[in-house]
């Protein structure tokens, strides 16, 4: 079973006073951020940091790339953030125990619901008619998921309570509700055993324990608890959008245009390597280039974030298949770091094929926007640094399962009983 419901950081009793240290990786499409973290009872302190690029892509489609490069460049990020922990902290911390994100590009999963009318209306909600009805809504929904990516050897890494209605009422927790019609929507999110084998592989060659793997779909909706909004994490080689409504997820794509796609528009429009345009833009980006060169510049890069643009409305059309999009677009990631694209999103026409009620608002998040962590190192990884402050708070995993609403520790329970036999054969 996957480790969302087997905590491998539950302590012994005796072991409750001492510090308890985690590392953190997010291996990013461009870079892989490292932190360290203490764990102080409710919250995530981060007591060192790294970063170093990846020499090739990590990924492909549903497969880790080269175990030996992505593991190599890890340890380099984990040491640089184990070696700032001896002038953060006083003294070098290397944990043992690790936090790791599952890349978006690795997971397959979709929201179900299931629908029920109940014989008894005036009837209050028992615990057991919600554990039945999501025992019905789990099944149809990883039997769908299995049919739907035909591939063996798939496992549960993510299961959340995206909505529960009663006629017609979005409501917390339905017990003792009454009605006629209870429904329940929940998002799973699967992936080749194979692919998290391999970020277990890359674990054990950083002489680490067993991690928390931790779906970066489940990190972006935790964040965002209590709204309904479209994320949009912009990051070197892809972008990743995101559908989340009440701390679950409803639906989310990847593209393959990121930032590096910009800077490949800007070498050819410019006639520059791969690499100078990437400085260059870098150099735009902090108001280093003259004026003259900074007009022709900023017209290559509103093209190519034109281009962008016009394939996220694309993706975002394919969600819409599932309503009605919500009027709150969150943008970060490091290729958000650009102002023209930040610009280009603010006043983009979205309402003009899009299904969106109103003209969506948009918000840039930063990774001070991630609740429950404090960071003592004083440096920043900037927007690019939002997913792994974001995972960095999975390191405090009892404190989050205490904070757990009684249907998602019902839908816990749920996966711990019946599951395991209906998983083994997928």
């Amino acid at each position: 079973m996957n480790n969302l419901w087997q905590n491998p950081f539950r302590k012994n009793k005796e072991e409750n006073d001492k510090p308890s240290f985690r590392s953190v990786i997010d291996l990013g499409t461009e870079y892989v951020k490292a932190l360290v973290v203490e764990v102080q009872e409710d919250r995530a302190v981060i007591i060192g940091r790294g970063v170093a690029r990846h020499k090739g892509s990590y990924a492909s489609g549903s497969a880790i790339g080269d175990l030996g490069a992505v593991t190599a460049t890890c340890d380099q990020a984990l040491r640089q953030a184990e070696d700032m922990t001896e002038q953060v902290y006083g003294r070098k911390v290397v944990p043992d125990q690790a936090v790791v994100g599952v890349p978006n590009v690795l997971i397959r999963g979709a929201a179900y619901t299931v629908k029920q009318q109940r014989s008894s209306p005036t009837r209050p909600v028992s615990q057991r008619e919600l554990t039945q009805l999501l025992q019905r809504v789990q099944r149809l929904a990883l039997q769908q998921l299995s049919q739907e990516f035909a591939s063996e050897g798939l496992a549960l890494v993510d299961s959340v309570i995206t909505e529960i209605v009663i006629d017609g009422h979005r409501v917390t927790d339905p017990v003792g509700f009454r009605g006629e019609n209870l429904a329940v929507t929940v998002f799973n999110a699967l992936a080749l055993r194979e692919s998290l084998d391999g970020l277990r592989s890359i674990a054990e060659g950083l002489e680490l324990e067993p991690p928390l793997l931790v779906p970066e779909s489940g990190v972006v909706a935790s964040f965002l608890k209590g709204s309904e909004a479209i994320g949009l994490d912009v990051g070197g080689r892809g972008t990743e959008i995101f559908w989340t409504r009440n701390g679950g997820l409803l639906a989310s794509r990847t593209m393959s245009l990121g930032g590096r796609a910009i800077s490949q528009r800007l070498a050819e429009g410019l006639c520059l390597s791969f690499q100078e345009a990437e400085d260059l833009k870098l150099s735009y980006h902090r108001a280093q280039v003259n004026e003259t060169a900074s007009v022709s510049l900023g017209e290559v890069l509103n093209g190519a974030v034109a281009v962008w643009l016009t394939e996220v409305e694309r993706h975002l059309m394919a969600l819409s298949v599932e309503g009605d999009l919500p009027h709150c677009i969150h943008l970060w990631g490091g290729g958000s770091e650009l102002p023209e694209l930040v610009e280009a999103v603010k006043t983009y026409p979205w309402m003009r094929e899009l299904p969106f009620a109103r003209c969506p608002e948009v918000e840039v998040l930063n990774p001070e926007r991630v609740p429950g962590v404090l960071d003592r190192t004083g440096l920043s990884l900037g927007r690019g640094g939002l997913m792994v402050m974001g995972l960095a708070r999975w390191a405090c995993a009892d404190e989050m399962k205490n904070g757990a609403s009684l249907p998602e520790q019902l839908l816990a329970k749920v996966m711990r009983k019946d599951f395991d036999s209906f998983l083994g054969g997928m």
